[in-house]
């Protein structure tokens, strides 16, 4: 594959991450309004900044949501089957509210499931962060690509954090 981006990698790398982070409660508003239109919007309009060979339709785009404890909401979005490395399965748009540490708000948290082929990688998957500031970070390999096994450990990962 070229070092040029996928549709997929456009929206789960840069929009959705650009628009979680910047306004969290708007995001989620929209989405509680009309989300598979909110989403597909977005996919169309990631779709305009790449070129006709690495768009694709959007069929799998949907999401869902979970509150595993109080005043966390976990946005499963679930994105089309990936075709190239780099392109993501499920993204976790994790929003804490009420966390601020000293001076610092930490209140979203964004985790993608990406296909990632290597010899020494039986999943096929890496777990990436990106950062409020749209900074990527490698955690780790991770885990088989279904939604329960990819929730299981996001909750895995903000317990930790």
């Amino acid at each position: 594959m070229s070092t040029e981006k996928t549709q997929s990698q456009i929206f789960a790398d840069e929009i959705i991450p650009s628009l979680f982070h910047n306004s969290p409660g708007q995001f989620l508003q929209f989405l509680h309004r009309d989300g598979n239109k909110f989403l597909s919007f977005y996919w169309k309009l990631a779709g305009e900044q790449c070129t006709p060979e690495l768009k694709r339709d959007s069929f799998g785009l949907n999401y869902y949501f979970r509150e595993p404890a109080s005043r966390i909401l976990i946005t499963m979005i679930l994105l089309p089957e990936p075709i190239f490395d780099g392109e993501t399965y499920f993204s976790a748009l994790i929003y804490r509210p009420d966390r601020r540490i000293l001076f610092v708000a930490d209140t979203t948290k964004i985790f993608n499931l990406e296909k990632y082929s290597s010899p020494d990688n039986p999943s096929g998957t890496r777990m990436v962060e990106w950062t409020r500031r749209k900074v990527r970070e490698i955690i780790r390999g991770g885990p088989a690509p279904y939604q329960e096994e990819f929730y299981r450990a996001v909750i895995e990962q903000i317990r930790e954090n």
